[in-house]
């Protein structure tokens, strides 16, 4: 065997090795134990809201999450939420949705809090897909169904829309591509060679046709609002919107600008129809 088809070997072997690092070390941080408690009014929810369910995958895991039910809702949501932690480290912000009229199918991908397994790629796809099929089987029929995905989540929603359907997309806080996200995070590293196409969240974008509602901080220090700024240039969809919330962090929009985000997903719901417009 030549040397050149050995080194050439060796390095197809280590740049595998370093896209499963990259992957397994960057895109999942989960953790077992809550923020505060399992008990959702520890959060800001009344316990007549909120339902306990478990989503059984089509790979035998077991996933763990809460049904959420506004006094008047206009929509039922599925929520993905981030790479950190478990569904207790978003869930004081679910009173401002609920407050805002949606339903939220707020849950935990594999090896997240409650639920069974360990986090990858292909999983936590296949979570979702399995919570949106749950997510249709509880929610009132006459409620359109949404996604929502916020950072990492927000990448998930939009490999998921396209093999389920949504009434529309909500992306808050989102990446471009992994491979952006990886020049952001190691700008002193070329780790973006070897991170892999998957989460392409601008190429889904591009082909969309559904409503698309972009939210962003403008100095979002994880992921950029000029990722927010081209996804919603080269999104394709016919009734899409941005609101960006000026001097907003990746974590904070909802307590800098709440009224701000109300007005927004309001005015979206409008323009997608499934929110009655105000009048009087």
């Amino acid at each position: 065997m030549s040397v050149p088809l050995v080194l050439g070997g060796a390095t197809l072997v280590a740049l595998d090795v370093a896209r499963r690092v990259f992957r397994s070390a960057q895109l999942f941080h989960p953790t077992k134990d809550p923020v505060i408690s399992w008990n959702p009014e520890d959060y800001g929810i009344p316990r007549e809201q909120c339902e306990e369910v478990w989503i059984e995958t089509r790979d035998h895991e077991k996933l763990h999450g809460w049904y959420l039910r506004a006094k008047n809702p206009v929509a039922s949501a599925l929520y993905c939420h981030g790479n950190t932690g478990n569904l207790t480290n978003v869930a004081h912000l679910m009173p401002h949705l609920v407050e805002s009229g949606f339903n939220i199918l707020l849950w935990d991908y594999r090896g997240y809090g409650k639920s069974s397994g360990r986090a990858s790629i292909r999983g936590v796809i296949i979570d979702t897909l399995a919570a949106a099929q749950l997510h249709d089987a509880i929610r009132p029929q006459n409620l359109p169904s949404l996604l929502f995905g916020f950072s990492l989540g927000g990448a998930i929603a939009a490999q998921v829309i396209r093999r389920h359907a949504f009434k529309a997309l909500i992306l808050q806080s989102t990446f471009t591509t992994l491979r952006d996200i990886a020049r952001i995070a190691f700008p002193r590293f070329p780790l973006h060679f070897v991170s892999g196409t998957p989460f392409n969240t601008l190429r889904v974008l591009k082909e969309l046709q559904l409503p698309v509602l972009i939210l962003h901080g403008s100095n979002d220090e994880a992921c950029p609002c000029w990722m927010a700024d081209r996804m919603f240039a080269e999104c394709g969809s016919p009734a899409k919107m941005i609101y960006r919330v000026e001097g907003g962090l990746h974590k904070d929009l909802w307590e800098r600008d709440k009224s701000g985000m109300v007005a927004a997903l309001h005015q979206f719901g409008v323009a997608a129809g499934f929110t009655p417009p105000v009048t009087g």
